[in-house]
Formats: structure tokens, C-alpha cells, sequence
């Protein structure tokens, strides 16, 4: 379970990676930056599949803008390979 939640952080928010935004405001940016502005969960469907997903939480930057297409859905097998990214 946790090796399904490093295949898909590191895929969905590379370490050191930050996004970009033509916005002059960055914080929204920088906040969705950080893998502490997301809820992570995983669910295990059978013995070989696993479910990450990744919601973002600009509240913990103090940001209260909603955010309509944050986040992602991963399918990662046992040998963690990505299935599918929705």
C-alpha cells in the first residue's frame, strides 16, 4: 500500500517540482507545490490493485479559493506500475 502511494505522489508531484502559472498572485501555485496541501488516500481492491487519490487542501496555505479540476485518481498494480490517471 505504501509503495502504490510513492508510485503515484511521486508521478502526480515530483520532489523538487513546482508548478507554473502566468497568475501575477503565485501562492496558489506554490501552495499546490507542497504534498502537505493534499489528503492522500489509498483503498485496496483485491489482493493486486490499489487506489491512490489526491485532493487538494489550499486551507492549510490560507488560501480559501475553491478549486474545481485539483487533484488525481491513480491505479497502481502490485509491482507498481500506474494503470491509469484520471
Amino acid at each position: 500500500m505504501m509503495a502504490a502511494l510513492e508510485v503515484a505522489m511521486n508521478e502526480f508531484l515530483p520532489p523538487g517540482s513546482e508548478l507554473q502559472t502566468q497568475d501575477p498572485d503565485k501562492r496558489m501555485a506554490q501552495c499546490l507545490s507542497r504534498r502537505s496541501s493534499y489528503d492522500t488516500h489509498v483503498l485496496q481492491s483485491g489482493d493486486d490493485l490499489f487506489f491512490v487519490w489526491f485532493s487538494p487542501q489550499p486551507s492549510r496555505c490560507g488560501l480559501n479559493e475553491p478549486i474545481l479540476d485539483g487533484g488525481a485518481v491513480y491505479a497502481i498494480d502490485g509491482q507498481g506500475r500506474i494503470l491509469d490517471r484520471r
